[in-house]
């Protein structure tokens, strides 16, 4: 079990309408984790059959039918161009980690020499690696380049996703569940409120972005990004 499929279906598991992409996300999950659980059951029965249990409701791991292998579930394509998706990847964190930029970092683009024509798999691309924009480039003397110059606005898109991983460490000390809705008080760096403001609302699930002050919040922490103060209260 890998945690590539939970990891890039984050958002789907978020978001608030009940749509089918919702649904099929959770629905695959499932059926990775019965599965799973079934096959480990010979070698961790205990572990399994809570996990089976809790999944399914039924009576017990051990008196389910055990999987069958299913050939026709297999895209041999969409596997190979993953690796090879996952490799680029790979590739791009190291050079990024050579250039000493952290992925929060938004970048205006990445240079590919794989031929990586399929629009999904470039996005994955672009998501991983928080590029604006991939470029193939079949004459490259390297399999990835990075562009690493940063704008003024890719600086505060940078700041902004600070921002949102302090908010989301604030809302797990909280005690929040994973969907619940909050607001958001915030002093200080409004240029990167005014610019990205909704993106921070989005990925911390807010309702709304105040400046100023309140008396009525749940958590409140001040950080320092680039060398300015901010503090943060936060409310469900």
């Amino acid at each position: 079990l890998s945690n590539w499929f939970v990891r890039r279906s984050r958002k789907r598991f978020w978001k608030s309408e009940n749509d089918a992409d919702k649904n099929h996300a959770y629905a695959t999950l499932h059926e990775v984790l019965v599965k799973l659980s079934q096959l480990m059951a010979p070698f961790t029965p205990f572990v399994s059959e809570e996990i089976y249990k809790n999944l399914t409701g039924e009576e017990s791991v051990h008196l389910s039918d055990f999987p069958v292998f299913d050939a026709g579930m297999i895209d041999d394509n969409l596997n190979r161009e993953m690796a090879e998706v996952r490799n680029l990847i790979s590739l791009g964190l190291q050079a990024r980690a050579t250039a000493k930029i952290k992925v929060r970092q938004p970048l205006s683009k990445v240079s590919i020499k794989a031929p990586i024509d399929n629009r999904e798999l470039q996005d994955i691309i672009k998501d991983e690696l928080n590029v604006k924009e991939v470029i193939i480039d079949k004459e490259s003397a390297t399999e990835v380049e990075l562009d690493t110059q940063i704008s003024e606005e890719l600086r505060l898109e940078g700041m902004a996703r600070e921002m949102v991983r302090f908010i989301q460490e604030m809302r797990k000390e909280a005690g929040y569940e994973v969907d619940n809705r909050i607001k958001i008080w915030h002093d200080g760096l409004p240029e990167v409120f005014s610019a990205f403001g909704e993106l921070i609302s989005k990925e911390t699930l807010a309702d709304g972005l105040n400046e100023g002050k309140s008396d009525d919040f749940d958590l409140e922490k001040e950080f320092e990004i680039e060398g300015e103060k901010l503090t943060i209260r936060i409310k469900r």
